[in-house]
């Protein structure tokens, strides 16, 4: 580094702590002054944030620290370190004895549950909390914010007369509100809160079929919302309503225009929850209607949001089914098996995060199906015996495929504990440094230098070097102050391989010889293994030691500790 790079450097270094201490001697209300105006999720604002926390810790003011969390939960960008700050908020909350202090910090931590996560129980459960402590608090709108809460998730988890109750009772305060306050953002929060409430009930009215009161809330939502521009995510959760209407009353072309008209915005906005229905509805409208392939395009599009955020609601379940249904009818058994096992994993995440819902769901179902299949199932015994013995033939064919396979990895095993046993004599009869020079002084350069570069490739190999993260041969090139082409030509003429193939032999070499010498690495999880050895993936360290060594480290380790157990 220059000199003038090096003044530059500590002059910026000065700059910056000169900038905290400025800050970290101004009030609270200063400090804010730097972020308070940032897009949430900016995180930007954390550095200033951090000095807000500091300032608190220092002065042992645990109110302000529990709203310096807060802050850092709404800047962060990550959902795990806005989870962490959150259980910072209700810590440092509890401190204070501040009953609205720990009601919002609960609040806060309930949202990130039910609109980040989509997990409705854990945020109930913190909803909950929050409410026990806002009924000893004076303020009205914390009050009525933990209640919307609570009817919000109730809504999702399929309590609906109780949802409903929780709407009505924080309604009117929610709507006079936002036409009463003089503070606009205020009136922004408490309007938005209004419509969100509108939409909630609705969707109630639908699940509980009383479509009368559905459908005059969805036209009021839709005249409230039609013209602000501010809410026009809001409109299309009303606009989405109204399609869903159209579709139980046998509309089809007033439900097209309907849900097609509200999946921009919900698009826009990334709110996928939704969006899942809506392709949902659409598919069952062509599909009940004749066009089967444009319906089964939107069912395919609700299962690609589910493999990306791993959620769905129970009534979009039956996409599920008719996704099974069509490739069954076309004998393509790959297509009906990934689809039934998709249904499955659905079930587990709805009995998981829907228990009310998914009881009710399949209890019903079951009712209907024992029903129907009642008369058929009288005299059909001999049915349970042909299931009872494909499933006795089917557990034979899983032990006789894993006894197999049992012997396979054995055999894979001991070989390589016969190349484990035998490599220091491999190393031994490796070619000495001056023939391998041979191989490629025409193609690189004199002898010298190929000389010095098989010494520096040694100590590179005997120094385990090779375990340095993010290791290119460029990188490798500079350290050995030589060129990356010379370098990389001169590893495949002498190693008979490229450099990416060198440096994983030498890696997976190493883990591999540590695995099989010291116990402790039999207790490592694969991805503390791959970090050992300088393998950034998971996946990509379990790869590359089964292309060299026969066998899937997980399988390795397995049989190492029987062997070792034994003895």
């Amino acid at each position: 580094m220059t000199k003038s790079k090096t003044l530059s450097l500590l002059f910026l270094m000065y700059h910056i702590i000169c900038i905290s201490q400025v800050k970290s001697s101004s009030s609270y209300q200063e400090i804010r002054k730097f972020y308070e105006n940032k897009a949430l999720n900016d995180e930007s604002a954390l550095p200033d944030i951090n000095v807000f926390i500091k300032k608190a810790k220092d002065n042992k003011d645990d109110r302000a620290l529990a709203l310096g969390y807060r802050d850092a939960v709404a800047y962060s960008s990550n959902i795990h370190a806005k989870l962490k700050f959150a259980d910072s908020t209700i810590q440092t909350a509890l401190k204070t004895e501040n009953n609205d202090l720990i009601s919002d910090a609960y609040v806060g931590k309930g949202i990130l549950y039910s609109f980040n996560l989509k997990k409705y129980q854990p945020a109930l459960d913190d909803f909950l909390k929050a409410y026990r402590y806002s009924l000893m608090s004076k303020d009205e709108y914390l009050q009525h914010k933990v209640n919307y809460h609570l009817g919000n998730v109730k809504s999702y988890l399929g309590y609906y007369e109780e949802a409903i109750g929780h709407f009505n009772h924080s309604i009117n305060y929610f709507e006079s509100g936002s036409k009463d306050s003089a503070d606009p953002n205020t009136a922004y929060n408490l309007k938005k809160g209004y419509f969100n409430i509108l939409h909630q009930m609705t969707v109630c009215y639908q699940n509980l079929n009383d479509f009368k009161k559905s459908d005059s809330l969805i036209e009021l939502g839709i005249n409230l919302t039609r013209h602000q521009n501010d809410f026009q995510l809001e409109y299309s959760y009303f606009l989405k309503c109204k399609g869903i209407l159209y579709f139980h009353r046998n509309k089809p072309n007033d439900a097209i225009y309907y849900l097609n008209k509200a999946l921009p915005p919900i698009l826009k906005k990334r709110d996928l929850t939704w969006a899942s229905v809506i392709y949902f509805y659409l598919g069952n409208v062509f599909i009940t209607h004749g066009e089967e392939e444009k319906g089964i395009g939107y069912f395919t599009k609700v299962d690609s949001i589910f493999n990306e955020h791993q959620f769905i609601f129970p009534e979009v379940r039956k996409n599920y089914r008719f996704l099974i249904d069509h490739y069954k009818k076309r004998n393509n058994t790959e297509k009906e098996l990934h689809y039934t096992k998709q249904l499955l994993k659905a079930d587990n995440i709805i009995v998981k995060d829907f228990k009310y819902l998914s009881k009710k769901m399949f209890v019903e179902y079951d009712g209907r199906k024992l029903e129907n299949e009642k008369e058929k199932l009288k005299n059909s015994k001999l049915i349970i015996v042909i299931i009872a013995l494909v499933i006795i033939s089917f557990i034979i064919v899983v032990l006789i495929y894993r006894h197999y396979q049992e012997k396979v990895l054995k055999k894979k095993y001991i070989q390589l504990q016969e190349r484990l046993n035998i490599f220091k004599t491999e190393l031994q009869s490796e070619k000495k440094p001056y023939e391998e020079n041979v191989l490629v002084k025409k193609q690189v350069v004199s002898d010298e230098k190929a000389d010095e570069l098989a010494k520096k490739l040694a100590v590179f190999e005997e120094k385990n070097q090779f375990l340095q993260k993010n290791l290119t041969c460029k990188k490798l090139a500079e350290q050995f102050k030589t060129n990356t082409h010379y370098l990389s030509t001169y590893i495949n003429e002498v190693k008979g391989m490229n450099f990416n193939k060198y440096l994983s032999e030498l890696r997976i070499r190493y883990i591999t010889n540590l695995l099989n010498s010291d116990r402790k690495y039999l207790n490592y999880k694969i991805e503390g293994l791959a970090t050992e050895c300088g393998i950034a993936s998971r996946q990509n360290f379990s790869d590359l030691f089964f292309e060299i060594n026969g066998i899937r480290p997980a399988d390795f380790i397995k049989m190492r500790v029987k062997e070792l157990n034994n003895k």
